[in-house]
C-alpha cells in the first residue's frame, strides 16, 4: 500500500518538466514521482528536454526515499535530459542530496534560489 508522507506535483511546460517537493519524503513519495517523470518523458518522444526541481518546501527524506531517487537519476542519465535546474535554500539539505545521489554528478546541473533564474537558466538550452 502507498503512504507516502510529502505532497509533489510533475507537469510539462514546452520542452521543461517541472517537478515540485513540498514536506518530508519516504521511498513511496519517490517512487510516485518515478512514475510522473517517466510518463512526462515519455511525451517527449526521445525528444530533448530539461528539468526544474523545486526543492524549496522539501524538509527532508529518509535513506531509503533517497535509494529511490538514485535509482531515478540512473535512469535519467539514460534519457535525452539536456540540463537540470534546482531551487532549493538550505544548503545543507542540497549537499545532502548530492552525497546520497551520486548519479546526479553526471548530469548538467545548476542550483538557483529563485525559481525565474533557474526557468531562464533551462530556456537557454
Amino acid at each position: 500500500m502507498f503512504v507516502g508522507h510529502g505532497s509533489n506535483q510533475v507537469s510539462i511546460q514546452d520542452n521543461i518538466i517541472t517537478i515540485t517537493l513540498i514536506g518530508s519524503f519516504n521511498e513511496y513519495d519517490f517512487k510516485d514521482i518515478a512514475q510522473k517523470v517517466k510518463q512526462a518523458v515519455a511525451e517527449y518522444n526521445g525528444k530533448q528536454f530539461c528539468i526544474l526541481v523545486n526543492d524549496v518546501q522539501l524538509f527532508g527524506a529518509t535513506p531509503e526515499a533517497y535509494e529511490e531517487l538514485e535509482k531515478l537519476n540512473q535512469w535519467l542519465n539514460t534519457q535525452p535530459m539536456i540540463a537540470k535546474a534546482i531551487v532549493i535554500s538550505p544548503s545543507s539539505l542540497l549537499d545532502t542530496i548530492k552525497t546520497r545521489v551520486p548519479a546526479i554528478r553526471d548530469q548538467n546541473v545548476k542550483t538557483f534560489e529563485i525559481e525565474e533564474d533557474a526557468i531562464c537558466w533551462l530556456k537557454s538550452f
